[in-house]
């Protein structure tokens, strides 16, 4: 079954390890082993794109899916749900403007909401219940919007409860719902085996779901509690609070042996209160009953532990907060017991009072403490005796007790809590309840391993006297050890060496050589290569981050052993190969010409390729590799080789992949240009050789320049003015583009600023910008700043974007685009049509103009099936009230066609080259003239 995932907190994320975790994943194993069911995990990318392709048929399970009517006719959704859980409003943890069920706080807060949710008309009913106002951010992709609330671009989220390891703090909860795995519309099949399996574990264990729930989603173990207002209050204000407990009750209560202070389980659990509240407690031990009788005429606050059900509250005249800690029940007595007429049983305990109510046959004997229920079995007073496990076990654990074993009751239980008087103030229940929530069972897990072992001290005589047999066999052991460790340590020795020589020198997947070998094998077989012309290549797999991410860490470790295996078989004698990294392999072949080492590396390719068809995997794989061709005449230098053979790999890549590119001295020269440009960058920009030209858009019926686009120019001192083509590829693959562009625009505001000083006419001129700056969430702000700087209205500055570009990462472009145009900026898509074109994405970024690639203007317009295609682009855009303008065009021809198709404004040649300030600004001054 095809399973959609999307990030979604602790209900499914995938590890670092590369395995998806979360409570739907530990969810869906059950459902496997009940029903035989088998998944195969698609990454669906987000919350919009899952249902998408649940519609399309592209996956056959969503989890995380609340019901709605709409959904319902779009969608399967089977008998029972998964488990419920609730809406959330969460702050930045360090948001002190924000606490915890303060509503009148949350009025005018920014809230980021995922769209397409349910959570949205959630949020909005929350926010008409409480009157309050809110302005609500859609984002596409959790991930984003809770990036936004981290940068402070957002006061909050409204979200789902998003578990433990959140690092935000919630303010509000409301709209508890169950939610669902949703199912393909047309997989009625699978909903049916999916009710089977999910009615069998509900009627195994009917609360699975909510188990899970709390172990995933229950508290976060970085947070402390969220109090209300009148709770922050009470703890500022509140005096000691005395809290009665058992001394005899170990490991949950007891004296500690040498301080003689509470100590134990149920201690340490009130200790972590005490640091979550900064209450402060007087510990009180008595017997269970006296400190009933104490707690319900409110001579002390609270008992630390009561077993609670609604009954023994009311009875009691006590309020018992939430389970911190559920008990087994044990039945303590003889090795061979006969007769159970007699039951011994502690005073003031609801186990107690069950025993005695479902026994009404057998004799009932009260004692104070367990020890004495115990010692009257040893007297034969009583036959059995029942208790907690953990105290059960650490009683039986002393030698005066050998005599006594411990059987499982599996028709009781006891859920621990703390039982507080009703006369004292009802805040103190509040606060001690929301503590207990907020301790996250892992810490009580720790504090029963703590405690669970008796400390206790016991002598060696003790010990052999208890245990003969096995004193006996341990120093048997003992020896028998020291002389096995003898001849192994002789055995390592031996073997060490060798272990160290394979760790420096293989790779440990797939057992080829790695880069360190290689270098040194490289080195040796040069040397004594004499007349022979080698080539050595660098490459890597093209698809192998999809397939890893596709398929699992498990699949991709399998491609790059199989790849492995293949050079092996193919590399002959007096040739190299090796695994350097991830993907990235290297060889030494012999050079007999590039077509005969494109014939290889095509035939390695085949044999991969036959693997990946019995692995079912539906696209093809294929590698990409740089060669150097070795000369004779030149040093071994093999990192050189390998740099240079690496350069072309890179290439190779740029150039749509191609299999093999032999590093030539174009590249050398293109490499030297680089470098220099590189490090002179910083200085360019100080000294103002990086500059914008302009070219004039116009409207076409008229001429009249509607506006233009700033192009970078580098007046390079040496190598004169250079195209952005031979510069700005280079930065984009190192980061530094975004300070080109940054520059350039600002060199814009300014001289925009000049122009208006002037009085010449100012119109929009629109800048280009690297996909980088839509990472950022900075990035928006940051243009505000600049124009707000030089006084430019932003509805005059127009940002640019290709359209390549956003496919990258369609999710943060769009988040960037509603942001720039929140503050006033226009957006355009340019180079609309030159390789991605998708409409429907043009509809989602909602941009404000749609740039016509040149190719479609030069090369295709002519053609009677292009200007179909572009008519309708040009319909479709205009109706979704965006600009039309088509770039490249250089003829009255291209002009009147696209007039009559109903395109009116363009860039180009035809009307105007790129200029230098300068002579635009004379072109601008003629208008006026």
């Amino acid at each position: 079954m095809r399973v959609g995932f999307f990030e979604f907190g602790d209900y499914m994320y995938r590890a670092r390890s590369g395995q998806y975790q979360g409570l739907i994943f530990e969810f869906l194993q059950e459902i496997s082993r009940t029903t035989g069911m088998r998944y195969k995990v698609v990454d669906c990318g987000n919350w919009t794109r899952s249902l998408q392709m649940l519609e399309r048929d592209q996956i056959d399970l969503l989890p995380c899916v609340f019901f709605t009517p709409e959904r319902a006719e779009k969608m399967l959704f089977p008998n029972l749900p998964l488990a419920n859980s609730f809406m959330t409003i969460s702050v930045r943890d360090d948001d002190s403007r924000y606490s915890f069920e303060n509503h009148a706080a949350l009025d005018g807060m920014r809230v980021g909401v995922v769209a397409n949710t349910k959570n949205v008309p959630a949020l909005e009913a929350f926010i008409r219940e409480h009157g309050l106002r809110m302005i609500l951010t859609p984002y596409i992709d959790m991930q984003s919007m809770l990036q936004a609330l981290h940068d402070k671009e957002l006061d909050g989220v409204g979200v789902s409860n998003l578990g433990k390891h959140s690092p935000f703090r919630v303010v509000a909860q409301f709209s508890p719902e169950p939610f669902y795995i949703a199912v393909n519309r047309s997989k009625p099949e699978i909903l049916a085996r999916l009710n089977d399996g999910l009615e069998k574990i509900m009627l195994r264990n009917p609360s699975y779901g909510q188990d899970l729930y709390g172990k995933y989603l229950s508290t976060n173990i970085a947070k402390l509690p969220v109090f209300t207002p009148e709770e922050q209050a009470y703890l500022r204000e509140a005096g000691t609070i005395t809290v009665a407990y058992d001394p005899t009750w170990a490991p949950l209560t007891y004296k500690h042996p040498e301080t003689h202070e509470f100590y134990g389980i149920i201690a340490d659990v009130f200790h972590r209160i005490q640091q979550m509240t900064g209450l402060k407690f007087q510990f009180v031990p008595m017997h269970q009953d006296r400190a009933l009788s104490m707690v319900t005429g409110g001579e002390i606050d609270a008992v630390a532990a009561l077993p609670g059900s609604f009954l023994w509250d009311k009875k009691l005249q006590v309020r018992t907060t939430r389970p911190y800690l559920r008990t087994a029940i044990a039945q303590i007595s003889r090795d061979k017991p006969g007769q159970t007429q007699r039951i011994a049983l502690q005073r003031g305990y609801l186990l107690s009072a069950h025993i005695a109510e479902n026994n009404p046959d057998k004799t009932i004997r009260y004692y104070a403490t367990l020890s004495d229920c115990l010692d009257a079995i040893l007297s034969n007073e009583a036959d059995v005796a029942y208790s907690n496990i953990y105290t059960a076990n650490y009683l039986v654990k002393n030698s005066h007790y050998a005599g006594l074993v411990i059987s499982p009751v599996d028709s009781y239980g006891s859920d621990l809590r703390v039982g507080i008087s009703r006369q004292a103030d009802p805040r103190l229940f509040a606060v001690l309840d929301k503590s207990l929530q907020f301790l996250p069972v892992e810490q009580i897990d720790d504090l029963v391993l703590k405690h669970s072992v008796p400390s206790r001290e016991t002598t060696l005589t003790e010990f052999i006297a208890q245990y003969p047999l096995a004193s006996f066999s341990a120093l048997m052991l003992f020896f028998s050890v020291i002389t096995m460790l003898l001849g192994i340590n002789l055995a390592i020795k031996s073997s060490s060496n060798r272990r160290i020589q394979m760790l420096l020198h293989r790779d440990t997947l797939t057992g080829l050589s790695n880069l360190y070998k290689f270098r040194l094998d490289c080195a040796s077989l040069l040397a004594s290569a004499g007349g022979k012309g080698y080539a050595m290549l660098f490459g890597d797999i093209s698809q192998f981050k999809t397939i890893n991410d596709q398929f699992g860490f498990s699949t991709g470790d399998q491609l790059l052993c199989t790849y492995a295996d293949i050079l092996q078989r193919n590399v002959g004698d007096n040739e190299l190969c090796a695994r350097i990294s991830a993907d990235m392999y290297v060889l030494l072949l012999r050079d007999e010409g590039w077509e005969n080492l494109a014939a290889r590396l095509r035939q390695m390719d085949d044999a991969l390729d036959i693997w990946r068809q019995k692995q079912e995997m539906p696209y093809k794989i294929s590698t990409v590799y740089g060669a150097y061709a070795v000369s004779r005449a030149e040093g071994r230098d093999v990192q050189l080789m390998l740099d240079l053979a690496n350069y072309a790999r890179r290439e190779a890549k740029r150039n749509g992949n191609m299999p093999l590119l032999f590093y030539d001295e174009h590249m050398r020269q293109e490499a030297l240009l680089h470098q220099e440009l590189n490090g002179r960058l910083e200085t360019a920009l100080k000294d103002g050789e990086l500059v914008p030209w302009y070219q004039a858009k116009v409207d076409m019926r008229t001429g009249a320049i509607i506006g233009s686009e700033a192009l970078a120019r580098w007046n390079h001192p040496v190598h004169g003015l250079l195209m952005p083509g031979s510069f700005i590829p280079l930065f984009e693959r190192n980061g530094l583009v975004m300070d080109i562009d940054l520059h350039i625009f600002e060199q814009v505001c300014k001289t925009m600023q000049s122009w208006r000083l002037r009085n010449l006419p100012l119109h929009t001129v629109s800048c280009n910008f690297s996909r980088l700056h839509f990472d950022r969430p900075e990035f928006p702000r940051q243009l505000a700043e600049i124009a707000e700087r030089y006084s430019i209205p932003h509805e005059m500055l127009e940002v640019e974007i290709t359209e390549s570009a956003i496919m990258k990462n369609p999710e943060a472009t769009w988040l960037r685009l509603i942001q720039l145009k929140q503050y006033g900026f226009k957006t355009a898509i340019d180079d609309f049509g030159s390789g991605y074109s998708s409409l429907g994405l043009v509809q989602m970024l909602n941009a404000d103009v749609i740039k016509i690639d040149r190719s479609f203007v030069q090369r295709d317009l002519p053609g009677q099936r292009a200007q179909i295609v572009l008519s309708s682009i040009i319909r479709l855009a205009l109706e979704l009230e965006m600009a039309v303008i088509c770039e490249g065009v250089e003829t009255a021809d291209q002009a009147a066609i696209l007039m009559r198709l109903g395109c009116f404004k363009a860039q180009g040649f035809y009307y105007a080259v790129p200029e230098p300030e300068h002579e635009f600004e004379a072109r601008l001054a003629m208008l006026i003239a």
